[in-house]
């Protein structure tokens, strides 16, 4: 007999059985995407750094070296598991060319190494060791789309033609938001190009499982070894590995949170429909001694079905989706390891899911046992509360709708806007010229920063240059400390707290940083350089998600002489603004010129080309999904207004046959519908737009804060934001309402006698 009113019930209710197994699906598919793809990202990662058995520890270096100091130290460390010293040939751009494009647009450090031989291994697209041949180059994975290329077509470095033999797998400098990318040739390659580049080398550590890799690299830097380039540990590797597609799936992941609550309630919404619809047959059933158990078994039996349907439906759609968000993810980091792993966890999740929407079910369902036989028989039908209520949740849908279109809109304009490089612990400027990989970085940043302070093109400029030190707060534990120093007012960047640094025994510290060292504004540290250890006071604390977020700024000049020259310039960076109505283009060019002649890597972007350049890739993720999320979002929009105006007027039958016979024509009686629902769809519409401005933008900042940028705050198109996306939300919104009153015609007056 259950099985028998099931199955009529289902047939008799077709599109309303039908949405409710459509919301339990998108429910189950976006949660079960999650999950899939961030099991993926992570498995694929671990697995790309197993393979390539990633270094623990990286010191970069540019300068002369002593390979047996450096050996005799990784000998007296019982942490030492192995070391090597790689090399990478630094080139400049303009002389490498992909295809016959250069390679002059690119914001990254290009150069050439060879295969390691004990560990850092460069991978092939089945994650298999490579060995090129002579004449043969492999291209780093993330340029095959960049610059549209295949295998077999040339590479020509200094007028040195090289085959493209394949595509490589970086564990180290895969992602785009590591600045440098190596180019795998074979050792006689190597030498034929070698008069071209300069050379940097890579100092490279594995750490012993059970020892603390932070206090091996304050073991280094107390040593004396080579320090004259950046340092990076398999932390940091990892996170910038993760960190462009690792973005978007949480973006992802709102959006599942949020289809998951318009879910519950359009479903709650369906279901005391459903029970008001059911109150005569439930009466007749408790009248024929059904008890109220038995009742509430059927119902929950029934959605039980349905839930099962919508799970697998989701399932199904979870994992079509995610071929293609996953492409760019597998061909960076390749397939994960444990695929087997990763569907029981993302099936888990789809089932969880499906739980929680079958307990909130149960809940609502548990209302009914309060009516009586008579109360069930009685044709009631809503009080007019009721009635006004259920409007209610159109603001609530439209509420939930816009916020999830405007958290990632406005993400996407955030990071594609140009004063995002606040974030990045940088100033706003027009101009940014790096050197780096050169014998003396400190002369001739000097020597350039002299003659661009003689320019008068040039309206400000500022010379900032980098040294490691280290810094405690009591005295006894150390950290190394990426320390800028120079002029921070020409450039000033927005501050979460405090402000920069003006004088000297001033230091301002990055989010991440004050919070390792367990800072704020007015505590002392102690940095030590060559004169000794001295004491700082905390100034400010600013974002930078740059270089893993942990970064201070003092105040000095680097031209003067009092400078701290006992420490080496890991690399400097001069940022310069032109007077209005200069020709940017032109003088980069004419600057690049000039620079070429010192024979070092001098690398000049504008301050565009480097976020794009550094970011991207992330960007254009974030882009993506900010459209799936719109398109989304107008889905959800169209079904649920047309499945509650098509509701509504089920409910209301009696009274349009009433109009009806009394002379009120459908189309009068369909603006009514429309009326009713305009001013509930605008109030969500404001609802929506003030969360998704002021919360999302809350929620956005915790979410950046974990990556270094403290005080987020959106850069808001407001032509998007309230203008364009509303619009568009309420035109949907129409369309649903217009579609489902069609069904007023239908309804006709049943003639009486």
């Amino acid at each position: 007999m259950y099985q028998r009113l099931i199955f009529n019930d289902l047939k008799k209710n077709g599109l309303v059985s039908i949405t409710v197994c459509v919301f339990m699906a998108l429910s189950a598919a976006f949660i079960g995407l999650t999950v899939m793809l961030f099991s993926s990202l992570l498995g694929s990662v671990d697995k790309l750094m197993t393979d390539a058995k990633t270094c623990d520890f990286l010191q970069m270096h540019s300068g002369d070296i002593d390979r047996e100091e450096l050996g005799t130290f990784a000998g007296t460390r019982e942490d030492v598991e192995d070391m090597l010293i790689g090399s990478f040939l630094n080139m400049d751009n303009s002389v490498i060319s992909l295809n016959g494009r250069l390679l002059t647009d690119s914001t990254q450090d290009n150069g050439f190494c060879v295969q390691n031989e004990n560990f850092d291994y460069m991978l092939g697209m089945e994650n298999e060791i490579l060995e090129p041949e002579e004449g043969k180059v492999y291209v780093p994975v993330c340029y095959k789309n960049e610059y549209d290329l295949e295998e077999g077509q040339i590479m020509k470095v200094c007028g040195i033609e090289l085959v493209i033999e394949g595509f490589l797998r970086d564990s180290q400098m895969n992602s785009m938001m590591a600045s440098s990318k190596r180019f795998l040739v074979n050792p006689e390659d190597y030498k034929k190009l070698e008069p071209y580049g300069s050379t940097e080398y890579l100092i490279e550590f594995l750490i012993k499982d059970g020892y603390d890799i932070n206090a091996f690299s304050t073991a280094y830097g107390d040593a004396g070894l080579p320090c004259n380039g950046p340092k990076i540990t398999a932390p940091l590797i990892r996170m910038m590995n993760a960190l462009s597609d690792g973005v978007m799936i949480l973006v992802i992941l709102l959006v599942s949170v949020v289809v998951l609550i318009i879910s519950l309630i359009c479903i709650r919404y369906i279901v005391i429909t459903g029970m008001e619809k059911d109150r005569k047959e439930a009466g007749m059933l408790k009248a024929l001694g059904l008890s109220r158990r038995d009742i509430k078994s059927i119902y929950i039996l029934k959605y039980m079905i349905l839930s099962c349907a919508g799970g697998i439906a989701g399932t199904v759609l979870a994992f079509a989706v995610s071929g293609p968000l996953g492409k760019q993810m597998r061909m960076l980091y390749g397939p994960a390891e444990n695929t087997a792993g990763i569907a029981i966890v993302s099936l888990a999740g789809i089932l969880l899911t499906e739980m929680i929407i079958l307990c909130f079910v149960r809940g609502i369902l548990g209302k009914n046992d309060r009516l009586s036989v008579v109360e069930a028989i009685r044709d009631g039908g809503f009080d007019a509360r009721r009635k006004t209520d259920s409007f209610i949740w159109i603001s609530v849908v439209m509420a939930a709708a816009l916020f999830l279109m405007l958290v990632p809109v406005n993400l996407a304009s955030t990071v594609s806007s140009g004063k995002f490089v606040s974030y990045m612990g940088v100033g706003q400027s027009q101009i940014r010229m790096d050197i780096r990989q050169s014998d003396d970085i400190e002369r001739v940043a000097k020597d350039i920063s002299e003659k661009i302070g003689r320019d008068e093109r040039v309206e400000r400029s500022a010379l900032m240059q980098t040294r490691s030190y280290r810094a405690s707060v009591d005295g006894e534990e150390y950290v190394e400390l990426l320390t800028e120093e120079g002029d921070h007012t020409a450039f000033p960047l927005n501050y979460i707290s405090g402000r920069e640094a003006l004088s000297e025994g001033e230091i301002a510290l990055s989010m991440l940083m004050a919070q390792e060292l367990s800072c704020d504004i007015g505590d002392t540290i102690l940095l030590s350089g060559s004169k000794g250890a001295e004491s700082y006071t905390v100034c400010g604390i600013y974002s930078d998600i740059t270089n893993g977020g942990k970064t201070a700024k003092i105040s000095s000049d680097p031209l003067a002489e009092t400078a701290d020259e006992g420490r080496e310039v890991i690399w400097s960076v001069i940022y310069i603004t032109l007077k209005s109505g200069e020709d940017m283009p032109a003088w980069i060019n004419e600057y690049q010129e000039y620079c070429n002649e010192y024979g070092s890597s001098v690398k000049i972007v504008d301050i565009a080309q480097y976020v794009d350049g550094t970011y991207g890739q992330t960007i254009r993720r974030i882009k993506l999904a900010a459209l799936t999320s719109v398109l989304v979002s107008c889905l959800i929009i169209f079904v649920v207004i047309l499945l509650f105006t098509r509701l509504k007027i089920w409910q209301e039958k009696k009274d349009i046959v009433l109009k009806k016979a009394l002379g009120v024509s459908c189309k009068h009686i369909k603006r009514d519908y429309l009326a009713r629902t305009l001013c509930f769809m605008a109030a969500g519409v404001i609802i929506g737009v003030f969360m998704g401005v002021v919360l999302g933008e809350q929620l956005a900042g915790t979410l950046m804060g974990m990556l270094g940028a403290g005080g987020f705050r959106f850069i808001i198109d407001r032509w998007m934001v309230f203008l364009l996306v509303p619009c568009i939300s309420l035109a949907v919104a129409l369309m649903g309402v217009r579609t489902a009153t069609r069904e007023v015609g239908e309804i006709k007056i049943i003639p009486v006698g």
